[in-house]
């Protein structure tokens, strides 16, 4: 990196001459945020979080550059100004000091150092998907940095994370292999950067572990059969949350499209959602079609909108914020234990199969799935928001328990289809 990186209020340096040596071991331990000099283009990096590392400015062949001498944690005060020392001696000899930081700084920075490092790299301009995104460090937190945090990227081999796999290999399968894929994201990180001369020691290693013999588990599911009751206790009740959990089943959609649902995203009418690729999991834009009793509860919810807030479902707490992944959650589970939200999306397929017979390619369109091959999606245009927005009706018959409505529609769709069968086969 070079000197443009540091931001304005730290390339502020105090005038007057450079004391070396300025620093001492102590204060290196105990130094607050900031960059400290000790002299000759040496300087302690502190961050907000307490990691500090060691920087070298100078100039190589007439641009002034910044190179990263390592973690404080591993290197000392000693050690980094005889580094500094000697590539400043590479730079004023016309050699260049990145070629010997590359081979140095892989023993110079830790595991933990170089994971979030990567985090920020990987997710610095993705907004979408935040629990994912606070779940990809805190697993390695959890997991990986009690074992390999405070060891040098360049000196962890394969039986380092045996270490950390083998505890949760068979007992949090899935979480196991999740651990290992960031570990591995890591060392090809690493790797690329030059840190390490023996490759990424995680390659390789899912075939070589024992078998994970169990069985991933699911969302837990409600029957849909005792959708109607859970609806009738639901409708009882007009708090937010309550409103946001109906609307998500009476829409069969995931919450964080919910949660995150704005006014403006709607038609003047309240009969169709534009939800924009930011809130889906697909990344694109995507249509639904708003029901009778879905649309029955954007009216109630309109009429305590606030001009404070775009939500459509804010928090109580702060109108400005979304409503917390586990207000839905909380509310579901204090009727039904044991279900989850994302359950609800499974209820409404296996309906759509068993009892409304849908076609699938309607059903699936309506959990906004991909449907066939990327070739076949790329030649699917068709969206199917008349069918899906029957399938929904029917749908929000049900789970109202309005019985007499969705016998006779399904009668009707019945009638139909043994119409065109009789046509068929009078041809």
């Amino acid at each position: 990196m070079d000197g443009s990186s540091f931001p304005e209020s730290e390339r502020r340096v105090k005038s007057g001459p450079h004391v070396e040596k300025k620093l001492n071991a102590a204060f290196v331990r105990k130094a607050g945020p900031g960059r400290h000099a000790d002299g000759g283009g040496l300087y302690l990096k502190v961050d907000p979080s307490g990691a500090r590392r060691w920087i070298l400015r100078t100039v190589v062949r007439g641009r002034r550059r910044d190179f990263g001498l390592g973690s404080a944690n591993l290197v000392s005060l000693a050690e980094a100004r005889e580094k500094a020392f000697e590539l400043r001696r590479i730079a004023r000899s016309g050699g260049n000091p990145k070629v010997r930081t590359r081979e140095d700084e892989g023993k110079a920075t830790t595991f933990e150092e170089l994971a979030r490092q990567v985090h920020e790299r990987k997710f610095k301009d993705n907004a979408n998907n935040g629990k994912h995104i606070a779940q990809w460090l805190r697993t390695l937190e959890t997991y990986a940095f009690p074992t390999l945090g405070n060891l040098a990227v360049s000196e962890i081999h394969q039986d380092d994370i045996e270490t950390v796999l083998d505890p949760i290999w068979t007992s949090k399968p899935e979480t196991a292999r999740r651990v290992l894929q960031r570990i591995s994201a890591v060392f090809d990180f690493a790797c690329g950067r030059g840190y390490r001369a023996t490759g990424n020691p995680a390659s390789g290693m899912l075939g070589s572990m024992r078998p994970q013999r169990q069985k991933p588990e699911h969302f837990a599911a409600l029957d849909y059969h005792d959708l109607p009751d859970l609806m009738e206790k639901l409708n009882g009740s007009n708090v937010v949350g309550a409103l946001a959990l109906r609307f998500t089943i009476l829409t069969a959609l995931r919450s964080g499209s919910v949660r995150f649902a704005e006014w403006e995203h709607f038609d003047d009418t309240l009969t169709e959602w534009t939800i924009p690729g930011s809130l889906m999991k697909s990344g694109e834009e995507f249509v639904v079609p708003i029901t009778t009793h879905a649309r029955d509860i954007l009216m109630v919810v309109r009429e305590h909108r606030t001009k404070s807030s775009p939500l459509v479902f804010p928090s109580p707490s702060n109108p400005r914020k979304a409503i917390s992944e586990n207000t839905m959650r909380k509310l579901l589970q204090s009727h039904v234990q044991g279900v989850t939200v994302h359950g609800m999306r499974a209820a409404f397929r296996t309906w759509a199969r068993e009892d409304a017979m849908a076609p699938d390619d309607v059903a699936e369109m309506v959990l906004a799935h991909a449907i066939g091959s990327k070739t076949v999606q790329a030649y699917n245009r068709a969206k199917l928001v008349h069918e899906r927005r029957k399938l929904l009706e029917k749908w929000g018959m049900w789970v109202m328990g309005e019985a007499y409505k969705y016998n006779d529609l399904a009668d009707l769709d019945r009638e139909a289809g043994r119409r065109a069968i009789k046509m068929y086969a009078d041809e």
